[in-house]
């Protein structure tokens, strides 16, 4: 008899042993399917350029076949449940493997890998183009062009200089020329839309009129202070249809965005000008058409006529005052892009990225940009890169438990 029960016990353990062999099989099974759950929605990624507006938050895979179980996939926008506002969102993955009764669920969470703006955003001066160069040229990052890049004899360029086509160097160049580049990603002109929807319109013709020029001439434009209209815009970004007229910027300090379209030929800003935007989120200026800078030198408070440029309401580096006695550097701040060709008589002191997209930014005289890095890290919308490659985050791979 005792005989009999050590071998009923024997067969009892050798059974439980191989359902405990056979469960736990199952289970590492159940974890190489949640793996490849989630390596299949990475897979989705990288195939998808443009996934954040084709799919959406939510389950993406449902107990899908896979050898001896199933898999199944949910992507979740950590943020606020959707991809497509915003490019720096967040993804969680959570994969689940089944196999019999064996399940596993397994979550990664994968950010956007690299700089979020496009890339021309890195140099100082880009033109879709053509750029040529017949003055002097001063810039901390590279002149870049997905054309060709011409340097006329007499001229002299500091900085580096790249291009897709050709460099023709028949001036002086104080440091490296780089031919056959990849092509920078740019906006199109339609980026534009997005900041006419935003902006406060001024109409043209409330800007006064001189010598055949609409004069934007000795004001304060501002979040505070629309000196054309009884409107203003809490960010001070501002909208004039030129409808092909001839528009001037001139002696005036300007804490705020401008759009123009349309300006008419021979446009630009001249004299002297302080100019930057009140949110560092949002370009200086955009125009839609040909532009010209000629303006240097600081701006004087005792000009003709006399006027306080930083007015209660419109602080200079957070103070304001009520006298007309201040002098402020003449220079320009932000992203500025021109869509057609743009003529540079004279820019002394430009930090932040030129872009030209028309068929020639040609320099005449003299152009200085130092270069602001911030804004390939924090682009202003519409510029970021329309596509950035996900990856996982360190340590963020764990088991789910239910």
């Amino acid at each position: 008899m005792a005989t009999l029960v050590i071998g009923l016990s024997s067969l009892m353990v050798v059974r439980i042993e191989r359902r405990s062999a056979g469960q736990s099989a199952d289970f590492s099974e159940a974890q190489g399917y949640a793996h490849s759950a989630i390596e299949m929605g990475m897979l989705m990624l990288r195939n998808d350029y443009d996934w954040r507006t084709t799919v959406s938050p939510g389950v993406w895979a449902a107990r899908k076949p896979i050898g001896r179980g199933y898999y199944s996939l949910n992507a979740i926008d950590p943020s606020d449940n959707n991809f497509g506002n915003n490019a720096s969102d967040h993804v969680v993955f959570i994969g689940t493997g089944e196999v019999n009764e064996a399940r596993y669920k397994l979550s990664v969470e994968l950010e956007p890998y690299g700089l979020p703006g496009m890339d021309f955003l890195a140099s100082a001066v880009h033109t879709s183009t053509h750029a040529r160069v017949d003055g002097m040229v001063t810039v901390d990052a590279p002149i870049s062009s997905n054309g060709t890049i011409g340097i006329e004899i007499g001229a002299v360029v500091r900085g580096d200089v790249e291009a897709v086509g050709d460099i023709f160097l028949n001036g002086a160049l104080v440091g490296t020329a780089t031919e056959g580049i990849s092509p920078k990603e740019v906006p199109t002109e339609a980026v534009i839309d997005y900041y006419i929807a935003q902006a406060v319109a001024i109409d043209i013709s409330s800007i006064p009129k001189k010598s055949g020029c609409h004069e934007v001439a000795r004001v304060v434009i501002s979040p505070a202070s629309n000196p054309f209209g009884a409107a203003t815009h809490p960010q001070g970004l501002y909208l004039i249809d030129c409808k092909n007229e001839k528009i001037c910027i001139r002696d005036s300090r300007i804490q705020g965005s401008l759009v123009l379209l349309d300006p008419g030929s021979g446009s630009e800003v001249g004299g002297a000008i302080q100019w930057a935007p009140f949110d560092p989120l949002l370009p200086a200026l955009l125009v839609r058409g040909p532009f010209g800078f000629a303006w240097s030198g600081p701006l004087l408070e005792a000009g003709l006529p006399p006027v306080n440029f930083n007015p209660p309401g419109s602080p200079s580096g957070g103070a304001a005052d009520v006298d007309v006695l201040d002098v402020y550097p003449g220079s320009m701040r932000g992203l500025i892009m021109i869509s057609g060709d743009l003529l540079v008589e004279t820019a002394d002191d430009v930090t932040g990225v030129i872009l030209c997209l028309g068929r020639e930014l040609h320099v005449k005289s003299t152009l200085v940009v130092h270069h602001d890095p911030a804004l390939i890290a924090a682009p202003p919308p519409g510029f970021e890169r329309a596509y950035r490659a996900m990856t996982p985050i360190a340590g963020s791979w764990k088991q789910v438990v239910d």
